[in-house]
């Protein structure tokens, strides 16, 4: 299978140049906002549809209906917001043992699927276990919070941060008029995904993201900068928590990946950030999330980096 759009991530098409990466009737494509799994979704039910060899084509009748957004076998399940309830699962559950209308099989994308609560999971896991000629794919930021049936049942993918050099060469091409710093300065905060850098170079960052960057300027700083920012997470909602956490996950890598001294404290804030992510899944209160962030920090603070 071809990947016309998707930029990098060679082990991902890798995968798919074997027949056996297109057995499963269930694919998770995993990876923070603006890896690219979208992307991704896209050329593998375009792959999938595609009537030629190598898929796709581009221009066979099924690309240029994908392409049109118009195939009648292919559907993008986008929520409206919070968590994605069984009945929703249960319609799109229902519509996927219906005879494709044209192709082999179906493709259902569902998006955020990380939103999905444990009855919606059990609801789609039934689809799983009988084999019917719909492929669902994925599409999540944290796997770790689907069930592990549906994980067993499925083929997983993370979607991988781009080569800096490649990564600099498209933010160039798009921002010719960033200096090499400005350039610089968004590899480094968004981890490596273009996405994230070109929403910093066109200053269309969030406040989420900017406040994720605070957060990490802090640990430069002192206790009091770290736990201001603290409150200032507490009054997030749930779903721009989890979006913080995953924001400030990808400034605490670039951190570790710079070697700094005490670079212990920074992976235990990664894996304790990345938990708290977990959690906002499971309805925790963004109150006791953020006072336990600044517990864990005020804990962890005084053998940190930057006092050594």
């Amino acid at each position: 299978m071809l990947f016309p759009s998707l930029l990098g991530n060679e082990s991902i098409k890798h995968a798919f140049a074997s027949a056996h990466a297109l057995d499963s009737g269930c694919i998770i494509l995993s990876g923070p906002r603006g890896s690219g799994k979208r992307t991704a979704a896209f050329d593998i039910a375009m792959g999938l549809l595609c009537t030629q060899d190598p898929a796709p084509c581009g221009r066979c009748g099924a690309c240029v209906r994908m392409k049109a957004g118009s195939h009648p076998d292919y559907e993008f399940f986008n929520p409206d917001g919070g968590e994605i309830k069984v009945d929703a699962v249960r319609e799109l559950r229902a519509r996927s043992f219906i005879r494709p209308s044209e192709a082999a099989r179906k493709v259902f994308v569902i998006n955020a699927a990380d939103k999905m609560n444990v009855q919606s999971q059990n609801a789609l896991l039934k689809v799983l276990e009988e084999p019917v000629s719909t492929v669902f794919i994925l599409l999540c930021e944290n796997s770790e919070v689907l069930l592990q049936t549906v994980r067993s049942r499925s083929m997983h993918y993370r979607l991988e941060p781009l080569d800096p050099e490649l990564l600099r060469e498209l933010l160039a091409q798009r921002f010719p008029q960033a200096g090499p710093d400005a350039v610089c300065q968004a590899i480094e905060s968004s981890g490596g995904y273009l996405g994230p850098a070109i929403d910093i170079l066109s200053g269309a960052q969030s406040d989420v993201d900017t406040l994720a960057g605070s957060f990490a300027s802090a640990l430069r700083q002192d206790e009091l900068s770290v736990f201001s920012c603290c409150m200032d997470a507490s009054r997030l909602s749930r779903d721009d928590y989890a979006q913080f956490c995953d924001a400030l996950c990808k400034r605490l890598a670039v951190l570790v990946r710079q070697g700094t001294s005490d670079s212990g404290f920074l992976l235990s804030l990664y894996e304790y950030v990345e938990k708290q992510k977990a959690q906002t899944a499971f309805n925790a209160s963004v109150t006791a999330l953020s006072g336990a962030l600044a517990a864990f920090c005020g804990d962890n603070l005084k053998h940190s980096w930057r006092n050594t």
